[in-house]
């Protein structure tokens, strides 16, 4: 049984959006998208700990946007074949499925219905079939050492239920000897020199406050006398090669937080009870690799549906991507790209292969992604972020350079996933393989992924393209290629309205061509300029970071560049962001 879609029409950032689940879900996307939101949408009406008074929602849970003041979150149930839930849910399941469904207006009690379709819900008067159908969640704001603690009674506990009779007796047999150990312990520690010592101090002092028929002595003994005493006080502690070690990092506390949870639920699995589950941001306070193998964990061994909410990029790169619910905000509302879980994500991602890594995997959270030739690039606009004080980060803004990729598998996932993007792409002037001729190679590559992924935006650029593509091409001993300029111009000037942008060469050429020449001049020793962009040329992203230090370190002034078609593509992305997410 598994939870197969989820309705949400009119609850918090969601005004009406269906989105579909895998047996293991992520969910991801920039802070504040909605992802716990999505969460409590299922925990409403399969979470036992929430209250009914938790279930009254407050006014503020209520989407503004919506057309109907109402909020109803119903879940599809699918593979329904387990004998617990066809008893409790009986006559409401068909082909095995059906649907629950919790609705409230404001000022009217909450109502929970059941059916396997529209017409056939009714109204549930209790959630009794809490105790057959639940969902167990694990908060991002957990206190790891407040639940180690209690959790920790709770599998000793379980485990001593589970035992076998002979099981106990062989336990019962060791108590008794850990109990006479433990005497013989604390007769021993009396024995001790500095100990007696103390005692006595102590014990004179003591005579002068107490009566003589009420006279006492103190002695010191291990913590716990009994053995039942110790056994409830033991700690969860490492074993390491050179001795035990107390839990302390907030890492390995999550570590052991997790791993005592998942005991604790395969302890309790129980063939009279369904249980989904929901973890939030499971990578907190540990390094990217054991956030690696925590993915890999948590998506393995779970036979229950699971949902998991993530950060992290690393987290994100280990699942796939038909497994991803990525959520995504445009016009003030809340949406899942592709509806959710489908197998066109994996299909669009299989052009990463084995590339796709914790760096292609930033712009799952991103509002926007700048995608650039290679590391020179990105620290150029990285520079230029800082100087002109565009505030990336801030706006949840990627640059992404494609270096051993390609441009095409990242506009194919920004396009998926509902992600604003522009590129800018060299335009070298190649020689045509097998042939006599030359071309510009970044037309031919910007066209080549227009044709692929974007030719429906406009059909007549690629008729015009598929007329002209042939003069496009110039014999390699042409003293001029004037035609082939023309479709440079052309197709350079109407791809920049969806976020493509072509260099007249280069980055370093360009860049020797702006106003920036006079300090590049100054910085390389060289006034020639084609010796300069040479220079330049060597070592791409070393030079480049030494001159970008260099103009950091002067502060200077980069504001003439604000109108220079090299920062063209960022302005534009930070204005797609912005109309994107909020619809203005």
């Amino acid at each position: 049984m598994q939870i197969e879609k989820v309705r949400i029409k009119g609850f918090r950032n969601f005004v009406d959006e269906e989105i579909v689940f895998a047996q293991q879900t992520l969910i991801i996307g920039p802070n504040d998208i909605g992802k716990t939101n999505l969460l409590y949408a299922l925990r409403i009406l399969l979470d036992r700990s929430l209250s009914d008074r938790d279930l009254d929602l407050e006014i503020s849970d209520y989407n503004i946007y919506s057309v109907e003041k109402e909020v109803q979150i119903t879940l599809y149930f699918t593979d329904v074949v387990e004998d617990c839930i066809r008893s409790s849910f009986k006559g409401h399941i068909k082909n095995n499925t059906f649907m629950l469904r919790y609705s409230k207006k404001p000022m009217s009690e909450y109502v929970i219905q059941c059916g396997y379709s529209e017409e056939t819900l009714e109204e549930y008067t209790s959630r009794q079939y809490l105790r057959r159908l639940n969902l167990e969640y694990v908060d991002s704001n957990r206190n790891l050492v407040q639940y180690i603690k209690r959790s920790r009674q709770n599998l000793l506990f379980m485990a001593q239920e589970e035992l076998e009779d002979n099981l106990r007796e062989q336990d019962e047999t060791v108590k008794q000897e850990l109990q006479k150990k433990l005497d013989d312990i604390n007769s021993q520690i009396d024995r001790l020199n500095y100990v007696k010592e103390s005692l006595n101090c102590v014990n004179e002092e003591l005579k002068g406050m107490t009566s003589n028929d009420e006279q006492m002595a103190v002695a010191f003994s291990s913590a716990d006398t009994q053995v039942e005493e110790l056994l409830a006080n033991l700690e969860i502690t490492y074993s390491a090669i050179r001795g035990k070690m107390h839990i302390g990092g907030d890492g390995r506390n999550n570590q052991v937080y997790l791993a005592s949870w998942v005991a604790k639920q395969k302890i309790e699995r129980s063939k009279e009870r369904v249980t989904f589950f929901a973890v939030e941001e499971p990578e907190a306070h540990l390094h990217p690799h054991q956030q690696r193998q925590l993915s890999k964990y948590l998506a393995s061994n779970f036979s229950e549906q699971i949902f998991i909410t993530t950060h992290s990029a690393q987290i994100a790169s280990e699942f796939l991507p038909d497994r991803m619910v990525c959520l995504y905000k445009t016009n003030n509302a809340v949406h899942a790209a592709q509806g959710g879980c489908c197998s066109k994500l994996k299909i669009v991602f299989d052009d990463f292969g084995y590339r796709l890594n914790a760096v292609s995997a930033e712009l799952f959270f991103s509002n926007g992604v700048f995608l650039v030739e290679g590391p020179s690039e990105k620290i150029f606009y990285f520079a230029m972020d800082k100087i002109l004080g565009l505030e990336l980060d801030k706006k949840n803004i990627n640059v992404i350079d494609v270096n051993g990729v390609g441009f095409k598998p990242y506009i194919k996932v920004c396009e998926a996933l509902n992600i604003p993007f522009v590129m800018r792409t060299d335009n070298d002037i190649f020689k045509v393989p097998w042939t006599n001729k030359f071309h510009y190679a970044g037309v031919s590559r910007v066209m080549g992924i227009y044709k692929e992924i974007l030719s429906r935006k406009n059909e007549k650029l690629l008729e015009y393209w598929e007329e002209n593509e042939s003069k496009s091409k110039w014999e390699c001993d042409a003293a001029e290629h004037n035609e082939a300029d023309i479709i440079r111009d052309y197709i350079s000037q109407a791809m920049m309205k969806y976020g493509i942008y072509l260099s007249d060469v280069d980055l370093e050429t360009d860049i020797a061509n702006s106003f920036l020449y006079d300090s590049l001049s100054e910085f390389y020793g060289i006034t020639d300029k084609t010796m300069l962009i040479k220079e330049m040329q060597k070592r791409k992203a070393e030079n480049m970071l030494s001159y970008m230090e260099a103009c950091i370190e002067k502060k200077m002034s980069f504001s003439e560049l604000k109108g220079d078609k090299l920062l063209l593509p960022i302005y534009q992305l930070i204005d797609k962001a912005r109309r994107n997410t909020y619809g203005k």
